[in-house]
């Protein structure tokens, strides 16, 4: 649903604790990777524990429009790959909805095809910048037409994709993910310099998937050419939907839960550290049995929470997070600075401003900075927040219940399911109490 149609309200109603043992739904951020390499593999995939969302929906139709069979079955999707080159062009623009990741990882792949292709997204995704990804995937031999930065895309067909070494301009996974998306299909290797640290699961699938790659925080070199896949991929649970849940249990009283089998990559625990910064009990236990992505264990308990000023190298590890880290900053004793977070300016609305004015509306002081924010810690009112249509910031309002006075209804929530389909179903199971409230 368009963030404009959108009318659904929630209410967060105070609540006494949390406790339980739960698994959450698979990780957004690989899923959408999974379904776009496998469809560029040799082999036809089973992936397990897809997630199924509205914004991972998006990637799938995109495949199908590209001629690539795509079955849901009991626990884990079939994907028939064709090869890089077995791409056919689609008989429509290809829509994203409000999914930027699935749109900039596109962009990627269609800029290397013998064949034109539009992209477009909803009001929101059309506002969001896209030369970001476009300007390196040009430098490489793309020709990609935008308007104003914003989408609608028109990628035309390219005479060659030329193998780079470029610096990654912006701390974004999803720009590095485009450019080594291209590069396969490159006429000799890529190498990519990046100054920042930022998610590395394209990475590692690609190194699963059979293609050779060198990988560390400073340097990418892949070399191009077809990627022979796997019978099987295993998705774990999204550390950014645990995100909520541990939040919850941190500052609601007499709480402690566990959460099992979910992913603990070192590029996106960056929130676990902050937290635990500021005084939370977080423990973590790795699985001995995974594969190509780390997983594990998280127990959880109601803690005291201090204000801190947020390393800088924790931010682009912890960017979809802070929200909620602004929220741990709400509920703590003192004052917290977060900087250098500028990119949070450019996600599904604009976080620095929209956290603002929440945290505002529950009576917290709060000053905004250019590139973050600063909050002085106090006691959460109830009132009525707006999502500004980012799933993020509607889930954020209604963890904040947790510890709020009086409840909180929040409106435009609808976009959850971009995420997190069945946030509510798993925060009631462990003790909150959200419901439906009447338009």
């Amino acid at each position: 649903m368009r963030k404009s149609e959108s009318k659904q309200k929630l209410l967060a109603k105070k609540i006494s604790s949390i406790a339980g043992v739960i698994s959450i739904p698979g990780d957004k951020s690989i899923s959408h990777r999974a379904i776009i390499l496998s469809m560029i593999t040799q082999k036809t995939m089973r992936i397990y524990n897809i997630l199924d969302s509205s914004d991972t929906n998006k990637s799938i139709n995109a495949a199908i429009n590209l001629g690539i069979e795509c079955k849901k079955n009991d626990g884990f999707m079939t994907i028939k790959g064709k090869g890089l080159h077995g791409l056919k062009a689609p008989d429509q623009d290809l829509y994203f909805g409000n999914s930027g990741t699935s749109m900039r990882l596109f962009m990627g792949v269609l800029s290397a095809q013998k064949f034109p292709s539009v992209l477009s997204g909803d009001s929101s995704l059309n506002t969001r910048p896209m030369e970001r990804v476009a300007t390196p995937l040009r430098r490489m031999g793309a020709s990609i037409l935008l308007e104003n930065d914003h989408a609608p895309i028109q990628i035309y067909p390219s005479e060659q994709i030329i193998g780079l070494k470029q610096k990654l301009k912006v701390p974004s996974a999803q720009v590095k993910s485009a450019i080594l998306l291209a590069s396969l299909y490159a006429n000799s290797k890529t190498i990519l310099d990046q100054y920042w640290i930022t998610r590395n699961h394209t990475e590692l699938m690609l190194e699963f998937l059979g293609s050779e790659i060198i990988h560390n925080e400073s340097k990418i070199i892949l070399k191009n050419g077809e990627l022979k896949g796997r019978d099987t991929l295993e998705i774990p649970g999204d550390l950014s939907s645990a995100a909520f849940l541990i939040l919850a249990t941190l500052i609601a009283k007499d709480s402690q839960i566990t959460i099992k089998d979910v992913g603990l990559n070192p590029t996106r625990t960056g929130f676990l550290k902050i937290l635990q910064m500021m005084g939370g009990n977080i423990s973590t236990k790795i699985d001995s049995n995974t594969n190509f992505e780390i997983q594990g264990t998280i127990k959880v308990k109601s803690s005291k929470l201090y204000g801190i000023n947020v390393p800088e190298n924790l931010i682009s590890l912890s960017i979809d997070e802070l929200p909620l880290v602004f929220l741990a900053a709400a509920c703590a004793k003192g004052t917290t600075t977060i900087r250098n977070a500028t990119e949070l300016r450019f996600k599904e609305s604009d976080r620095i401003t929209a956290m603002v004015k929440l945290l505002s509306k529950l009576s917290i002081k709060v000053k905004e900075l250019k590139d973050g924010i600063i909050i002085n810690g106090g006691s959460i009112t109830g009132g009525e927040i707006d999502s500004f249509g980012d799933h993020r910031i509607a889930m954020t309002a209604l963890v904040a219940s947790a510890c709020s006075k009086t409840d909180i209804l929040v409106h435009n929530t609808e976009n959850i399911d971009t995420s997190f389909p069945n946030f509510v179903e798993i925060m009631n199971k462990l003790g909150m109490n959200i419901i439906d409230s009447e338009n």
